[in-house]
């Protein structure tokens, strides 16, 4: 399966660097698809993300302007220069940690689109979209080596220059004695309908490493307190989506029923190790595992429940102005 996605979509979420855009990017992967960059596309996102970056700058600039003059001193604020703007913009498809087909531009794909033009058919209906025009008849090419999705809120692909009623009847036309079929929507929350797939961790083999970073820590607060484990773990796992579509971020909890060995009389006892890391949905790896603590729970003779909790904190000691990173964290529901 091949999805175009057109310029105003990798516009709008910016390179699909967004939390929506860092979805999509997870399910084309799990779904085995792969993104087609045509050159007419690439172009146009290069020029606008440019264009938009140095406008965010700008309005920092103004913004810090207007509060020095008020506060009279502030920390100096470092921006990108416009080197650096333009060499992120340059670079932002090569960092999109999956492989994407490029599709050069092409002398017949301007043809056709100049004759769609001359005939006033959509995509150029109503106006003279060249780059419209060229980029279905890239899709058109696809479609001889498999399905297509095509991504776009331009409404000159759509029947009535309406979202809602589905591809151009001229458009549709044009595929139906193609080998594959063409798909088109108007945004990447219909896309992930398409594309979203079940997710599979495996919590067994979870619980098996993570018991042998955390063993110290759990046989220390049982024998403290006189218990013991009597059942095996019940592993419960939350996923998250993280800027890199190959590692999930999760957060889980292993619960065991426990044994009073000391026979104080103390009943329904429960202990809870809680953790977090990465899954590597490449390489089905668990990676980064921590400890985030353990809660032992009972209740006593007075029939009230009692806590135990031992917690973790972990974090570093910055002086002065830390660097931030750009962290996406999207649960899988």
């Amino acid at each position: 399966m091949y999805i175009v996605l057109d310029s105003n979509i990798w516009i709008s979420e910016w390179g699909l660097n967004t939390t929506k855009g860092a979805v999509v990017r997870f399910y084309i992967k799990q779904k085995q698809a792969q993104i087609v960059l045509p050159e007419i596309i690439k172009e146009e996102v290069e020029r606008n993300l440019i264009n938009n970056l140095k406008q965010l700058c700008e309005g920092i600039e103004k913004n810090h302007s207007q509060l020095l003059s008020i506060f009279g001193q502030l920390k100096e604020v470092v921006l990108p220069t416009t080197a650096e703007i333009e060499e992120k913009a340059s670079s932002l498809f090569k960092e999109l940690k999956f492989d994407y087909k490029e599709i050069p531009f092409t002398l017949e794909s301007a043809r056709l689109s100049l004759q769609k033009i001359n005939k006033k058919i959509p995509p150029s209906d109503r106006n003279q979209q060249f780059k419209d025009g060229v980029i279905w008849a890239d899709c058109l090419n696809l479609l001889e080596l498999d399905d297509v999705i095509l991504v776009t809120d331009d409404k000159a692909f759509f029947k009535g220059h309406d979202h809602k009623q589905g591809i151009a009847t001229e458009l549709e036309k044009e595929t139906n004695s193609l080998n594959f079929r063409l798909k088109l929507y108007s945004s990447l929350i219909e896309l992930l309908e398409e594309i979203k797939t079940d997710v599979s961790i495996d919590t067994e083999l979870l619980s098996t490493q993570y018991l042998q970073i955390i063993k110290d820590a759990m046989n220390s607060i049982l024998e403290r307190n006189g218990f013991s484990i009597s059942s095996n773990a019940r592993t419960t796992v939350s996923p998250y989506i993280t800027e890199n579509p190959d590692k999930l971020y999760i957060k889980f909890d292993l619960q065991f029923d426990c044994k009073d060995i000391r026979e104080e009389e103390r009943n329904d006892a429960q202990l809870i190790l809680n953790g977090d890391g990465y899954y590597n949905t490449k390489t089905s790896e668990f990676q980064n595992l921590k400890n985030q603590g353990e809660e032992l729970s009972f209740v006593d003779n007075s029939e009230e429940r009692k806590k135990i909790s031992n917690i973790y904190l972990s974090g570093n000691v910055v002086i002065g102005h830390k660097t931030v990173e750009h962290l996406i964290r999207y649960e899988i529901n």
